[in-house]
């Protein structure tokens, strides 16, 4: 059954031309502050894959499209977590020679120069980051054709008028599999996309929530080979039922101080800032945009299927003794845990030398009528905006699609190779957990909105699962929708006088 089932979400993924989706890379030098004036290809340089080659899908980019040596001045956080924008060389690494190659394609296809000017713009760091985007608009010629930033600076330039709409602009492929079907569906503004990532970030890829597995713990406790489990989402059965089922029996007292302490076994390991993918994965949502092009409350942030989900997630977590989320990424490094949910971020940091295989699983399903695998992003990715006062506005829309469809070629994969130690051509059964993680990802437009919303568009539901607040969630429902509806009213009433 493995094997016909593998076959079917083959023809699937090449039908669906499903890129692949990948893990963490090298950390980008803090303070470089300008690329290379060009990095064009070296003679004898392996050139980028083509799509007519691939399972991939093509562009319909021109291929004539020039414009004549024109500077696409693009300003970037360069506090940033994982390589992304610029690398000053070819050095063999798999990561930073697609990086170097993509800027290099897009340099000599479109006769531009790319010049990046980093500054400071995490998430301590995005004020100022804000203001020299707005600065800028003010600077005529001098000013920035891209703004490249931390994923919540994006809403914030959209509601300070600074940012232009990229569906203006035809060379913009939206229905593309670079793009994730989610910018459209749940991060269009007012018949508008005003800021877009995807694979053109490679820290979007970093940043997807998703579910590790120690092969053999799941072995050694349940008979259970990592065949079985894969075998599971294929046939739609990977749920959050089958998830707490598994972790069971799991717990076992190993320091001596008969606590539940981190020198113990667990069934799942996972911290309270890692809590938002259960709900994100349960297909629910905070805010949506209605048939007006306004943001509304959504009812799913107070309905019955989110207090069900609180109640299975405070049993598993405050309750079963199976769990502990005081710390992760340590206990399931060191192989004292079945299960972990995080980011690919962590492989390279943290389990590049485990004593143990470990395996990729997606965001369990709340139930088996859930028709796909969701899940959401940590805040950590970037988000591509081309300027309003943009001096080559055409230039910037081109480079941003020619990015994201060269990094859709050649990053991902190589973001995958390099942290899973497998090549994605060869279509493992990781490789096929990636594909239906990224598939999955959920932007939902509040975390965009985080700022305007005061850290509400995650801290309900966080704050409910970490202080085991199920059984109290309803009572608090009237003040917080009071709390969040006067600022989507804010926001609502902002985007209406950028009209």
């Amino acid at each position: 059954m493995k094997n016909i089932t593998r076959v079917i979400i083959a023809i699937l993924i090449l039908a669906m031309m499903l890129p692949a989706a990948l893990s963490c890379a090298q950390t980008e030098t803090p303070g470089e502050t300008t690329a290379p004036a060009a990095t064009e290809a070296p003679d004898g340089t392996e050139e980028s894959t083509e799509a007519e080659d691939t399972i991939f899908a093509s562009s319909n980019i021109p291929d004539d499209l020039k414009f004549d040596g024109t500077t696409v001045n693009i300003l970037y956080w360069d506090d940033v977590p994982n390589v992304e924008f610029f690398v000053e060389d070819l050095t063999g690494e798999a990561v930073n020679d697609a990086i170097y190659r993509r800027n290099a394609k897009v340099q000599e296809q479109f006769s531009v120069n790319l010049n990046y000017v980093g500054t400071s713009g995490n998430n301590q760091n995005m004020g100022s980051f804000v203001n020299a985007c707005v600065n800028s608009t003010q600077a005529g010629a001098d000013a920035y054709d891209m703004f490249c930033g931390y994923s919540m600076t994006g809403a914030t330039l959209m509601t300070q008028g600074v940012t232009q709409d990229l569906t203006n602009y035809d060379i913009m492929e939206f229905d593309k599999p670079w793009w994730p079907k989610s910018l459209i569906s749940k991060a269009t503004v007012r018949e508008g996309i005003y800021f877009a990532s995807g694979d053109i970030s490679t820290n979007f890829i970093h940043m997807m929530y998703l579910v590790m597995f120690n092969k053999e713990m799941l072995l050694d406790i349940h008979n259970m080979n990592a065949e079985e489990l894969y075998d599971s989402v294929y046939k739609g059965q990977w749920t959050l039922d089958k998830f707490i089922e598994l972790t069971n029996g799991t717990y076992l007292e190993q320091d001596g101080d008969n606590l539940l302490s981190e020198g113990d076994r667990y069934g799942v390991v996972v911290t309270n800032v890692h809590f938002d993918p259960f709900y994100a994965g349960s297909g629910l949502t905070t805010i949506e945009v209605n048939s007006d092009g306004d943001l509304v409350l959504s009812a799913d942030l107070f309905s019955q299927k989110t207090v069900d989900l609180l109640e299975k997630l405070c049993e598993l977590l405050h309750t079963s003794g199976n769990a502990y989320i005081k710390k992760s990424e340590p206990l399931f490094a060191a192989g004292q845990a079945l299960f972990i949910v995080d980011r690919p971020y962590i492989i390279t940091r943290s389990l590049t030398s485990t004593s143990f295989n470990f395996g990729i699983l997606p965001i369990p399903k709340y139930d088996a009528e859930q028709a796909e695998h969701l899940t959401c992003l940590g805040f950590g990715y970037t988000m591509y905006m081309v300027s309003t006062a943009a001096p080559n506005p055409e230039a910037a829309a081109a480079t941003i699609e020619l990015m994201a469809y060269q990094s859709y070629l050649n990053v991902t994969p190589a973001l995958f190779e390099e942290s899973m130690k497998l090549r994605y051509a060869d279509q493992s059964d990781d490789a096929f957990m990636f594909d239906i993680v990224r598939e999955g990802v959920d932007i939902d437009i509040a975390r965009l909105f985080t700022t305007q919303l005061d850290k509400m568009s995650y801290s309900i539901f966080r704050n409910a699962v970490n202080t085991n607040g199920a059984g109290s969630y309803m009572s608090a429902q009237k003040g917080h929708e009071r709390a969040l509806n006067k600022k989507i009213t804010d926001i609502n009433t902002t985007l209406k006088s950028l009209q």
